[in-house]
């Protein structure tokens, strides 16, 4: 489904960039300045060392600034929605590439040393890049099905580090923050 979405907002964002787009790499920073910058006449929002920024958060910008240019609207609707639909194709791609051939399920690998930050990570597949704010990434989530007698459980360890060195320190003051 995300394939064919993808290939659908693709279509529409080759249309609208105008003949001689046939072989436009949506993912190209360089070919979306060009498109945008030089040939659609916008002024970008950020610049960057090589021209102005084509990341997510500036196309939204500029798209919000484009309702009077049909031409450009469209085609940067279609291209934000083509980068949000690939990405998820990608990744039901790496987890269904990621299913292990012996029981059917998929398994990742938890690191504690590798962050920074001491956080938890995950690999082989990044089980924590699965979105969850968006109605495609509940679909996703869904396909995890535990076996029968167990339970998925998602924690939230928010201001895990504070919430530890309150408990290790016996400050009660810091303990009752957390619970209030």
């Amino acid at each position: 489904d995300f394939a064919a979405q993808a290939a659908q907002a693709e279509a529409i964002a080759l249309e609208a960039a105008g003949p001689g787009h046939g072989d436009l790499n949506l993912q190209s920073p360089k070919q979306l300045q060009q498109v945008l910058f030089a040939e659609m006449g916008l002024t970008g929002t950020k610049k960057t060392r090589t021209g102005y920024s084509t990341n997510a958060a500036e196309l939204q910008k500029l798209y919000l600034r484009t309702v009077d240019d049909e031409r450009a609207n469209r085609f940067l609707g279609a291209l934000l929605r083509y980068r949000e639909v690939n990405k998820l194709k990608q990744i039901v791609e790496s987890l269904q590439g990621s299913v292990n051939a012996r029981d059917g399920r998929i398994h990742t690998t938890y690191e504690q040393t590798v962050a920074a930050t001491g956080r938890l990570s995950s690999a082989d597949p990044n089980l924590q890049n699965i979105p969850v704010r968006t109605p495609e990434g509940r679909e996703i989530r869904k396909a995890f099905i535990p076996s029968a007698g167990n339970v998925l459980v998602g924690a939230d360890y928010s201001q895990i580090e504070l919430r530890l060195l309150a408990h290790i320190a016996g400050d009660q003051a810091m303990r009752e923050a957390f619970t209030a």
